[in-house]
C-alpha cells in the first residue's frame, strides 16, 4: 500500500504542484478568513459566498498560519485525496479483489473532477478520505460503526453530501428493524455522524453569532445574485450531461451496481447509490428551493461511477481470471493476477475522458488554478503599496449577511480573488470587494474616487467587455470626472492596476 500511496502522490503533486504557488481557490481561503475571524474573537463583517465548512476552517486555518505561502494548505488538499484513493482500492480490493482495487486507484487518480478539486484545496478530497475510512470500519468481519460514524461525522465537516450516506444509513437500519431483519445492536452507533450538526452550530455561532448561518449562504447567495438561480430543468440538464460525460463508466458502474445487489452486497450498493443517484436527485431539490447548483456539486458522482466501474470491471475479471485458470491450469496463479490488475488499469484509462494525466487540456485546466494564484502573488507587494489606509470597521457593520456600502470600499479585485487577497492584506471584508465589471459607471462613483482596481482578465474574463474600457488604461486618463492612474499595467498578459482618484 506504501508504493501505491506514493505513486499516487506523486501523480498528483505533478499535476497540481503545490510547493510552487499553493493553489487555493476561493471557498480554501474562505476558510482560512473564517479561522482568522474566529480567533480574533470578531465576527464576520460582510457577506462572504462559502458556506462555512469546520473542517476546512481548522485544517487550513492552522496550516496557512504556518505558512502563509499557502504551500501547506495546498498539499494537505493533494496528500488527502491521494490517501482517500488508497483507501477507496483497499475497500475494492476487500469487495472484488486486486483487479477492482487498481481500478479504482487508477481511475480515481486520473478524475479531473477529483484532482480538480484538490486543485482548488476544496472538500471532496478530505470528505472522500472519510467516507472511505468509514467503509473500510463497515467492511470489516466486526463492523466498528461507532468509528465509521465518527469518520463520517468529519467528513461532513467538509462536504454536506456527506448528510446523505448517513440519511440512507438511518433509513436502512429503520427498514431493517421494521421488516425484523436481525442487525447487530451496535450498528446504530453510526448516527453519531449527525453530532457534526451541532458542531456545525458552534463553529457558526463563533463566526458569526448564528448557528445556522451555514444554512443561510446559498439562499441568499442567489438574492445577491439578483434572485437568479439554475433553474430544475437546467439542473435536470446538468446532472444528464455530467453522466452523458462519463458515458462508458457509467455504464461499467451500472453494471457493478448490479451485480452488488445480485451477491447481496447491500454495503456497497447503498455506498454507490448515496454518492451517486441520490446526489443528483439532491441537486434537483435544491433548484426546487431555487438554490444555485454549480457543477462541482456533482463531483462526487464522478466518484461513485468510477468506484462502481472499478466493482463491476472487478468483479468480471476475476471470473475471467478463474476460468483462465482452469482452462490453462499450467499458468501459475501471480501472472493471472497481474494480467487482470494490468487489464483493470488499462480498461480505467481508456475509459475515462479525460484522463487527467495523459490529456493536456485537463492538466491545464488543473494547473490554472496555481498560475491565477501565482499571478495574485505577484501582484501582492504593488498592491500592498499603492492600498490607501482602509477605515476602522464601523460600529454598524453589514453584518454576515449584509454587502457594505460600494462607495465605502478601498480595493475592487476579481470576485474570485476576494478572500485570498483579504487574507493576504489582512483587508477587513468592509473594505474589499468584487469587481463587477457590468456596473462600471465612474460618472456615478462605481468604483469610486480613493479606491484601488485590480483588473485580471485571466480570473474574469468579463473585465475585458466594453464597460471595463476606462479603467483598462496605459497613461494616466481623465473619465467622466475622474482621473484613472496605471500603477501596474500589462494588457498583453490581461492585468491591470489602476488608482481612481478625483481628477483635479
Amino acid at each position: 500500500m506504501s508504493a501505491t500511496m506514493t505513486a499516487v502522490t506523486i501523480v498528483l503533486v505533478w499535476l497540481v504542484r503545490p510547493m510552487t504557488g499553493g493553489p487555493a481557490a476561493f471557498d480554501a481561503a474562505s476558510s482560512v478568513l473564517y479561522f482568522e475571524r474566529i480567533m480574533a474573537g470578531r465576527h464576520l463583517e460582510a457577506f462572504l459566498n462559502t458556506t462555512p465548512k469546520p473542517l476546512l476552517t481548522l485544517v487550513y486555518g492552522v496550516l496557512h498560519a504556518i505558512d502563509v505561502e499557502w504551500r501547506l494548505v495546498s498539499l494537505s488538499a493533494v496528500l488527502a485525496t491521494a490517501i482517500g484513493i488508497v483507501l477507496a482500492g483497499e475497500a475494492a480490493r476487500r469487495t472484488a479483489g486486486l483487479a477492482a482495487a487498481a481500478f479504482a486507484v487508477v481511475g480515481l487518480t486520473g478524475s479531473a473532477s477529483l484532482v480538480g478539486e484538490a486543485s482548488w484545496a476544496y472538500g471532496l478530497g478530505w470528505a472522500f478520505l472519510m467516507w472511505m475510512a468509514a467503509a473500510l470500519m463497515l467492511l470489516r468481519p466486526d463492523p466498528l460503526y461507532g468509528i465509521a460514524g465518527t469518520f463520517l461525522a468529519v467528513g461532513a465537516l467538509a462536504r454536506p453530501e456527506t448528510f446523505i450516506l448517513l440519511g440512507l444509513a438511518v433509513v436502512v437500519l429503520a427498514g431493517a428493524h421494521i421488516l425484523g431483519r436481525p442487525l447487530p445492536k451496535t450498528a446504530w452507533r453510526i448516527i453519531v455522524g449527525f453530532v457534526a450538526i451541532p458542531v456545525m452550530g458552534l463553529h457558526d455561532v463563533l463566526l458569526t453569532g448564528d448557528p445556522f448561518y451555514w444554512l443561510a449562504v446559498a439562499p441568499h447567495a442567489v438574492e445577491v445574485n439578483g434572485g437568479r438561480a439554475r433553474s430544475l430543468a437546467g439542473t435536470v440538464y446538468l446532472g444528464v450531461t455530467k453522466l452523458w460525460s462519463l458515458n462508458v463508466l457509467v455504464v461499467l458502474a451500472t453494471v457493478g451496481g448490479l451485480i452488488a445487489m445480485r451477491r447481496r452486497q447491500w454495503l456497497v450498493a447503498a455506498g454507490l447509490v448515496g454518492l451517486g443517484p441520490l446526489v443528483i436527485l439532491a441537486t434537483w431539490v435544491l433548484a426546487i428551493r431555487h438554490i444555485e447548483v454549480v457543477a462541482h456539486y456533482l463531483h462526487a458522482v464522478d466518484l461513485a461511477v468510477i468506484l462502481g466501474a472499478a466493482y463491476g470491471v472487478g468483479t468480471v475479471l476475476s471470473a475471467a481470471r478463474d476460468r483462465l485458470a482452469w482452462s490453462m491450469p499450467a499458468l501459475a496463479a501471480p501472472p493471472r493476477v497481474g494480467i487482470a490488475i494490468v487489464a483493470a488499469s488499462v480498461i480505467a484509462i481508456a475509459s475515462s475522458h479525460p484522463y487527467a494525466p495523459l490529456t493536456p487540456g485537463a492538466r491545464s485546466s488543473i494547473a490554472s488554478q496555481g498560475q491565477l494564484d501565482a499571478r495574485v502573488a505577484q501582484m501582492l507587494p504593488t498592491i500592498r503599496a499603492n492600498l490607501r489606509p482602509f477605515p476602522p470597521q464601523p460600529a454598524g457593520d453589514p453584518g454576515p449577511l449584509g454587502d457594505p456600502d460600494p462607495t465605502t470600499m478601498t480595493l475592487f479585485v476579481s470576485r474570485h480573488q476576494v478572500s485570498r487577497i483579504a487574507v493576504d492584506l489582512d483587508v477587513p471584508l468592509t473594505a474589499i470587494a468584487s469587481f463587477d465589471a457590468s456596473r462600471v459607471d465612474l460618472a456615478h462613483a462605481y468604483p469610486p474616487a480613493g479606491s484601488l482596481v485590480y483588473i485580471d482578465a485571466k480570473a474574469d474574463g468579463a473585465s475585458l467587455g466594453p464597460t471595463v474600457a476606462p479603467l483598462r488604461v496605459t497613461v494616466p486618463t481623465v473619465v467622466d470626472g475622474v482621473r484613472i492612474v496605471p500603477v501596474k499595467v500589462d494588457p498583453a498578459a490581461g492585468y491591470w492596476i489602476v488608482l481612481v482618484t478625483k481628477a483635479p
